[in-house]
């Protein structure tokens, strides 16, 4: 079964169009998207929330006019009552994400690459991780925690399942499995553009990336 991933840009999100749609958010979800400080933060809240609903409507048959209310697991998994599939976000930068599989658990990050002393991750890498990274090896930082921050995700135990308790496969490549906890999850990464990394971790294989237009989201 085929995992389907979904981008759009917040770039596209004029101020007039942003406060629009804030109208289509529940009560919980509009207090806090007031509660940020700058544009851009609502902006990539919002367009989340256009993309999953999105999703909701392709694969699902949603057709409510609002955005749908998020519930929240343990450890802060959101999830929506009665949804077949199971979902995943993340944003960063410009982009805004929605990953969906219809069998099972997913889970997406984008990450924008910047300057970075790797030593500051020690903490958060496996000893071989780190190694690999310190020695200057064929090795990109900002896939490999994308990817574990997506595998954490699909997981669903936030970080009390920490990143040091699985090391991922080297050299990467699509359609490489990670055994985390009994669970093996198959995982995807993508560049977008030189800026960013877009990683997934699902029980499928078979996964297909979208960049949508912001048009195609307007209610």
């Amino acid at each position: 079964m085929m995992n389907y991933i979904y981008c759009s840009r917040i770039d596209g999100l004029s101020r007039e169009r942003l406060y629009s749609q804030r109208n289509l958010l529940d009560p919980h979800q509009q207090t806090t998207f007031d509660q940020f400080r700058f544009d851009d933060d609502k902006r990539r809240m919002l367009l989340a929330r256009m993309l999953l609903r999105y999703v909701l409507t392709k694969h699902e048959g949603y057709q409510g006019p609002h955005f749908p209310h998020l519930h929240y697991q343990q450890f802060g998994k959101p999830t929506i009552m009665g949804m077949k599939g199971e979902f995943n976000i993340s944003h960063a930068g410009v982009w805004a994400v929605c990953a969906y599989n219809p069998l099972g658990d997913i889970g997406v990050d984008i990450e924008k690459r910047v300057p970075i002393d790797i030593h500051d991750y020690q903490d958060v890498l496996t000893p071989e991780e780190f190694t690999q990274l310190a020695q200057g090896g064929n090795v990109d930082f900002f896939r490999l925690w994308s990817l574990k921050e997506a595998i954490i995700k699909a997981d669903g135990r936030g970080f009390s399942l920490s990143p040091t308790m699985f090391t991922l496969p080297h050299p990467f490549a699509n359609g490489l499995t990670v055994d985390v906890a009994e669970k093996r999850w198959y995982l995807y990464s993508q560049d977008i553009g030189e800026e960013y990394v877009l990683s997934s971790a699902s029980v499928s294989n078979k996964t297909a990336l979208f960049s949508l237009a912001f048009d195609t989201l307007l209610a």
